[in-house]
């Protein structure tokens, strides 16, 4: 089940299993995934395509993932539930919005999912987009990723939107620039 996409992997939770992975792929993914649909994938292929060799949840796709259905409500919840990032610990594992490449390790998460308590507001500055919640009892502000979004802020002309409370987000590591991974939300996944 999808969780985010990006252009060369695609997040969800596998369903045989019950994980979380992050399946990376030679071509790009086809952008019209979109969260809580079901793909089938073929696990195998090159592994110099995954650019940070520490991440736990990564397996390489021999292929682009297939749209074979779609789940919702109760069983969506009960496949994402237990994956939730723990309320009291670092976001993937280490404080600040960036980690050194070389620290990486793969006793920590490269992407996860995460339930803010307190008010998601998305907001369009900088020739971007920005996400600002608190975590932990820190104010949190990481560059957000989510296509869908920025094309619904773009149609509206609108420079922020409140999310609505109960929303998930997927945050990921993106691979190193400058030898630093900066954490990113990924994706805005509605509670369904």
């Amino acid at each position: 089940m999808v969780v985010s996409t990006s252009r060369r992997h695609c997040a969800g939770v596998d369903l045989a299993s019950g994980t979380l992975v992050r399946g990376w792929c030679e071509s790009e993914i086809d952008d019209r995934l979109r969260p809580y649909d079901v793909v089938a994938v073929t696990v195998g292929g090159d592994e110099d395509i995954v650019p940070d060799p520490s991440e736990p949840e990564a397996v390489v796709l021999s292929g682009q993932p297939r749209l074979v259905g779609r789940l919702a409500g109760r069983r969506a919840r009960r496949l994402i539930r237990p994956l939730l990032h723990p309320e009291r610990a670092a976001l993937l594992g280490f404080p600040g919005p960036s980690t050194p490449f070389w620290e990486r390790s793969p006793d920590q998460p490269s992407v996860a999912i995460a339930q803010p308590a307190g008010p998601l507001t998305v907001t369009f500055e900088a020739g971007g987009l920005w996400c600002h919640f608190v975590w932990g009892a820190r104010p949190q502000v990481l560059a957000c990723c989510d296509p869908r979004l920025a094309a619904s802020m773009m149609r509206r002309r609108a420079n922020y939107v409140n999310v609505r409370p109960g929303t998930f987000i997927v945050l990921a590591l993106e691979p190193p620039v400058d030898g630093q991974c900066h954490k990113v939300v990924e994706a805005l996944v509605p509670r369904r």
